[in-house]
């Protein structure tokens, strides 16, 4: 942990070089991740005091480490028949959730708690579930067992044994709380980003550019490695692949993306998955972080279909196994910098 605390501030530094005298950088551990808030103008400090505060509150209702969390709570009372209160925030995540977990037919769900707990993947006990175990796991969810009640914003688990799991979401809606604060604040020029995968670009960096997002190598070892590079101008974007947590055995590689319809790490073809949402997109961050998942799960012919029939002002990239790009509205387009590695798949059955 100390390490990664001198890593931040490295960063920190770094970056902050040169800054003019309104700009303010912050960056913390919140939400199992490191969180990296620049802003800049007269109030920028303030926003950002605020905005972490937020993000340290938001963690409270959702980490399963918590014990009085909301996922806690919910995971106590799972089999009761009790009706668990929300905070309005966990309850507008699950609601979400539970929206895209029908438009997707279960390959976003909420409820893989016991599937992730028992592979384990990320810990130091990651290990390969025999088929008694992922059988008996796999019973406890389902997103249609999670029952929600809007007008009292409560929930409750059909089964003892169930729990969520907003890994998947919960980092987004923080973009979007954080978006607000700095709106509040006046802040037209700043950069949100939630452990590089869940991201906000306010308005243009300190050179008078928009925001320069490397989207990193699937299959390098070294993280600065980049497939390409986007830039990001009052937008939302996220990214997801199987590179971030994953385990080798018996020559297999077993990573953290569970699809809750096998109980198992997806097998969809996709390597690693970007969602852009403009400014125009209502939730643009949650909607962002709970997609790549999703789209990640469905694969890139499915994923790349669910995405086209989506509102305008979203679009995506995934990347398969053979280093092709399957993009959707003018992703490719604004995709720099590409590796030659990769080649653009344009839906005909042909390469660019």
């Amino acid at each position: 942990m100390k390490k990664l605390y001198a890593v931040l501030l490295l960063v920190c530094l770094c970056l902050c070089a040169g800054c003019g005298e309104q700009q303010v950088q912050k960056s913390d551990i919140v939400l199992d991740t490191a969180v990296t808030l620049t802003a800049d103008g007269a109030d920028a400090k303030a926003a950002i005091d605020e905005s972490m505060a937020r993000l340290k509150n938001i963690d409270g209702m959702v980490n399963p480490n918590v014990p009085d969390s909301d996922v806690c709570k919910l995971a106590q009372y799972a089999g009761s028949g009790h009706w668990v209160s929300l905070h309005p925030e966990v309850y507008k995540m699950l609601a979400f959730a539970q929206t895209y977990a029908a438009k997707t037919n279960g390959a976003f769900d909420v409820t893989t708690k016991p599937l992730v707990d028992l592979w384990g993947i990320g810990t130091d006990h990651a290990k390969v579930p025999s088929p008694q175990e992922l059988m008996a796991a796999q019973k406890l969810v389902g997103w249609q067992k999670l029952e929600l009640n809007e007008e009292t914003h409560s929930a409750r688990l059909q089964e003892k044994g169930m729990g969520v799991d907003l890994g998947g979401i919960a980092k987004g809606f923080a973009v979007d709380e954080v978006r607000q604060i700095y709106a509040k604040y006046g802040i037209k020029d700043g950069l949100i980003n939630l452990g590089a995968s869940s991201m906000y670009g306010l308005g243009l960096n300190k050179e008078g550019k928009s925001w320069r997002i490397g989207l990193r190598h699937p299959r390098k070892d070294d993280a600065q490695q980049k497939m390409a590079v986007l830039s990001l101008q009052d937008a939302a974007l996220s990214t997801s692949g199987d590179y971030e947590r994953f385990f080798e055995a018996g020559g297999v590689r077993y990573h953290h993306i569970i699809d809750p319809r096998t109980g198992r790490p997806a097998q969809s073809g996709a390597m690693s998955v970007t969602i852009l949402a403009d400014a125009s997109v209502t939730d643009g961050g949650m909607l962002t972080d709970l997609l790549t998942t999703a789209v990640f799960v469905l694969g890139p012919e499915q994923g790349t279909r669910f995405l086209q029939a989506l509102p305008r002002g979203v679009e995506g990239a995934v990347v398969d196994g053979r280093y092709q790009l399957w993009t959707t509205g003018n992703m490719a387009a604004e995709m720099e910098n590409v590796s030659e590695e990769f080649q653009f798949w344009q839906g005909s059955g042909e390469l660019q």
